[in-house]
């Protein structure tokens, strides 16, 4: 006999023997039973069976058979091993050497692995589930054996893999519908007929029929507990009288309609025991007979109840409804009048003038007013200031929201950032509850910072960061604060000279100086006198309970040609005293008393031209050198060409 005939012999032999050992196991046992016999077999070292996991990058481990003994199941990563060939897939050997093939395998390593074959587990539509792979430590003596052994023993344990994930989903299914029939709200119930009822009867044999033949199949906990039972077990074949019975004309007439629409979906509400059950009905027909008839009931007493109290509520709300509407009227009217008396007191839209600076400025304003930009407004004591303030926000998309004013002179050092930033309760000493601050009261709105240079350098860094990313900590917090906030700031002072002489950080200059705004002062807006004068005689007339009507004509005209150096607060003033001490209906009384002791009015250089005076003193002590250690840049402490781009903004040249 040929060599090659006790080879085959051989093979039939082995796996006839092998079959044999496997035969009738399955799930754990078949896999395990599956490595030991081929570890013997091949003379392997190592055999593992696995199976892909749903990302196909790993393998877990089924049945491990190794060195001898059964070792505890593993996972392993397919990458950079040879089982990344064979999940594919395609049947993969490597008679020696597999180790230096794929030095990333901690599995060839720590086995020592020298030879390696291995198969894809594939189900029934070709799909690979898994794989068998033996190694030895040694080369393999016969790679075609070991092929085709492990070929044919890798068909039968896909099979059973394909049926064991069967099997698991199979019972994942059934443990789902379980939990959610047990823990439904709804009652379900299956009604099944004895005998199949022909829908082609007449009604009323129909009627007969259904009620002589129909059971309760099947239901759960909450259907036998609406019909009165505890469990589903007693309620679990009863006949239909149980639920349903037949001298209720209510639920015949029920049966009937479903008769005639052929047991298609309805629902209905019914009372049963005193609690209103929404019923769904659907038949199950099969040749033309009916079958059986699923119900699902939901028990919705507390819904009419709740339904009707609402109704009771409605009712009642209707009733007041004329007192709430009268209410709101006068509300209204009442909010109508207390706005008036806040306008009045703030002189909210109070700005009186004509003359061309005075349109300037209310040009200005309404360009501003639309966007959401930063506005510097610039100004002497008593221009105004606030009410430019106020009417830009008034002006703004922001009116609805508040505009909130922080005089900044009037807050000492060490509460002004409790003053903006808010604190948290226990942040000193003193802090008994949280305070909200003014930034986050003016979100959504604006706030208003007046004698903004009044504040001290700290708080100017913190108010930096709050402009540029619009969020802050209150003092002793560390939870960050998001607003929307626009800021507005005023001054009487000139903040460049505060910079050079390090009273305010030029940072925050320059971020405040987004839209200079500057409000001039009454003597060169002297037109537009008459005018204010005539607006306060009115108001504080009033206020004071007078009938002055008039000012003579000499005393307007000293009104015009006085300087004003306390502006429209003076004017005011002055004509406040002038009204109460006014004997008759016209003023008129002499400016020497408002002149008599009045300071003088500083009367300072806009920012721009005080900035290009200083840049050209600078650039003449040079000889107009901007660039190196002596020159012009390295004095200002600027970057040469932003002095350069400066120069041009401010016009200046070389003479």
């Amino acid at each position: 006999m040929s060599p090659a005939s006790e080879a085959d012999r051989s093979f039939e032999h082995i796996v006839s023997e092998y079959a044999q050992a496997v035969s009738g196991k399955t799930g754990q046992a078949f896999f395990r039973s599956l490595v030991r016999h081929l570890a013997h077999a091949l003379d392997a070292d190592y055999v593992l069976v696995g199976a892909l996991q749903p990302d196909a990058e790993r393998i877990a481990a089924l049945a491990v058979h190794g060195l001898g003994s059964e070792t505890a199941a593993l996972e392993y990563r397919l990458a950079g091993t040879p089982s990344a060939l064979v999940v594919q897939p395609r049947v993969c050997s490597y008679p020696s050497g597999v180790r230096q093939l794929f030095p990333q395998d901690d599995l060839l390593a720590a086995v020592r692995a020298e030879g390696y074959v291995g198969s894809p587990l594939l189900d029934s539509s070709g799909r690979c589930l898994g794989l068998i792979c033996a190694i030895t430590q040694r080369p393999l003596a016969n790679p075609q054996l070991a092929e085709a052994l492990l070929k044919i023993f890798a068909t039968r344990a896909g099979i059973e893999l394909e049926r064991k994930n069967y099997e698991a989903a199979l019972a994942h299914s059934e443990e789902r519908f379980r939990a959610f029939v047990v823990h439904a709200n709804e009652g379900v119930m299956w009604c099944k007929l004895e005998q199949p009822l022909s829908m082609d009867l007449p009604e009323d044999e129909q009627l007969e029929h259904f009620f002589k033949y129909t059971y309760v199949a099947d239901c759960n906990d909450q259907a036998a507990r609406i019909f009165g039972f505890a469990r589903a077990e007693d309620l679990i074949g009863a006949r239909l009288e149980v639920v349903s019975s037949r001298s209720d004309p209510a639920f015949v007439e029920r049966l009937r309609a479903g008769i005639r629409s052929g047991w298609e979906s309805s629902q209905v509400e019914r009372t049963f025991q005193g609690r209103d059950l929404l019923m769904t009905r659907s038949g199950v027909i099969e040749n033309g007979k009916l079958q059986s008839v699923w119900t699902t009931a939901r028990d919705i007493t507390a819904l009419k109840q709740a339904e009707a109290e609402v109704l009771r509520l409605n009712e009642e709300l209707k009733s007041h409804l004329e007192e709430l509407t009268s209410l709101k009227a006068q509300l209204e009217q009442d909010n109508a009048y207390l706005l008036d008396e806040i306008r009045s007191e703030h002189n909210l839209g109070d700005m009186v003038g004509a003359s061309p600076k005075f349109r300037e400025l209310t040009e200005r304003i309404q360009l501003v007013a639309s966007t959401s930009a930063t506005v510097l407004i610039t100004g002497e004591t008593g221009t105004g200031k606030e009410l430019v303030a106020r009417a830009i926000h008034n002006l703004s998309p922001r009116s609805s929201r508040p505009l909130v004013k922080v005089n900044c002179a009037a807050i000492s050092a060490g509460l002004v950032e409790s003053e903006l930033f808010g604190h948290v309760k226990g942040a000193f000493t003193g802090a008994t509850e949280r305070r909200v601050g003014r930034f986050e009261y003016a979100s959504g709105g604006t706030l208003f910072l007046d004698e903004v240079t009044e504040l001290p350098l700290e708080t100017q860094a913190k108010l930096l960061r709050v402009l540029q990313e619009q969020e802050f900590e209150p003092v002793g917090s560390n939870r960050t604060l998001k607003v929307d906030v626009r800021l507005l700031a005023a001054t009487n002072r000139n903040l460049a000279d505060l910079v050079r002489e390090g009273r305010f950080r030029m940072d925050l200059y320059y971020r405040l100086l987004v839209v200079p705004v500057d409000v001039p002062p009454l003597r060169e807006r002297r037109d537009d006198i008459p005018l204010l004068a005539s607006h306060f005689v009115q108001r504080v007339s009033r206020q004071f309970g007078r009938h002055v009507e008039r000012i003579s004509e000499r005393m307007l005209g000293e009104l015009v040609a006085y300087d004003w150096p306390g502006n429209i607060r003076e004017l005011e003033n002055f004509l406040a005293r002038a009204i109460v001490l006014c004997p008759g209906d016209t003023l008129d009384m002499p400016l020497l008393a408002a002149e008599s002791g009045a300071p003088k009015a500083n009367h300072s250089r806009s920012l721009e031209a005080t900035e290009r005076k200083h840049i050209e003193s600078v650039l003449a002590t040079t000889g107009w050198l901007i660039e190196g250690p002596k020159g012009a840049a390295a004095i200002l402490k600027m970057n040469p060409s932003t002095l350069r781009s400066r120069m041009r903004r401010l016009g200046i040249q070389r003479p």
